[in-house]
Formats: structure tokens, C-alpha cells, sequence
């Protein structure tokens, strides 16, 4: 049950969210399927790293608000059928000459870490995909990271 999962991998998050005044919000389409084929310990742990990283980053505050705000939302595409998942922050955003060393983590390469890497690995390994956006504009801050896996 991906609702009861997504409660469960951030409530830990909640907490330490509180203490660094950052509103942190799940939002769950009402058509999301009950049950989903994922291992479900793996998908947790890759919200928790995702959510993890945008707290870590936007805890210092934002344009929005002092602590800032992640919102953790999943979405269910029938027509696909996939489901999406999105850890969205409005932080400082990632500048643009990471973003394609995110999901690395080899020779040769800008170290950002083995926890983005090993989440890619998860969500390909249950057939899926992941995407970032960032804007790092005085204006318009912030980071998406997306993921989509099969529904079925």
C-alpha cells in the first residue's frame, strides 16, 4: 500500500523536518491503485534518501518560507499505467553543471554521492525511470527529482 509506505519512510522525517522549520507535506492521488508490485523496503528507503537530500538542502531556508518546504506526491497514470512518485523542495536548487553527475558515482566524475547512484539502481531495477529539475534562479528555486515505475 503505497499510501501507508510513504507515511512510514517520512515519518521519521516529520520530526527532524519540525526542527528545522521546514513544512514537509504528502500528498496521494485519490486514484493511486491500493497495492502496488514494488519491494517495498527498497522504495521506502529511496524516499527517505530523496526527502533526506531535499531536507538536508532546503533546511537553510528558502524564498517561500524561513525553513522552507518539501512536498512528497504520488500520482498514478492509468493510461500507462505507472505511478510517479515526486520529492519536491523550494531550496537553493542544484546548479546546472551537476545535474549530470546526480545519479553517478565513478572515476572521472564529480564525487556528489553513492546514495543518488544506488537509488537510480533501485528504480531501474523495478523497471522505472528518474528525472530532476532544478532551477537555482534568484526567482524561481528549487529541485523535482521524479520517479515513475509500472503499476502492473
Amino acid at each position: 500500500d503505497l499510501r501507508v509506505l510513504l507515511k512510514s519512510a517520512l515519518e521519521v522525517m516529520q520530526q527532524q523536518a519540525k526542527t528545522f522549520d521546514v513544512n514537509l507535506d504528502i500528498v496521494v492521488q485519490d486514484q493511486l491503485p491500493r497495492l502496488v508490485p514494488v519491494d517495498a523496503d527498497k522504495l521506502k528507503w529511496v524516499v527517505t534518501v530523496l526527502a533526506g537530500n531535499a531536507l538536508r538542502y532546503v533546511r537553510h531556508g528558502s524564498h517561500a518560507m524561513p525553513g522552507g518546504s518539501i512536498t512528497v506526491r504520488a500520482t498514478y497514470n492509468s493510461a500507462v499505467p505507472e505511478i510517479a512518485i515526486e520529492v519536491q523542495d523550494d531550496g537553493a536548487g542544484i546548479p546546472a553543471d551537476r545535474l549530470p553527475f546526480l545519479f553517478t558515482d565513478g572515476p572521472n566524475q564529480p564525487r556528489v554521492g553513492l546514495g543518488l547512484s544506488m537509488v537510480r539502481e533501485v528504480v531501474s531495477a523495478h523497471g522505472g525511470h528518474i528525472d530532476v529539475h532544478s532551477e537555482t534562479d534568484a526567482f524561481r528555486r528549487g529541485t523535482s527529482i521524479r520517479l515513475t515505475l509500472p503499476a502492473a
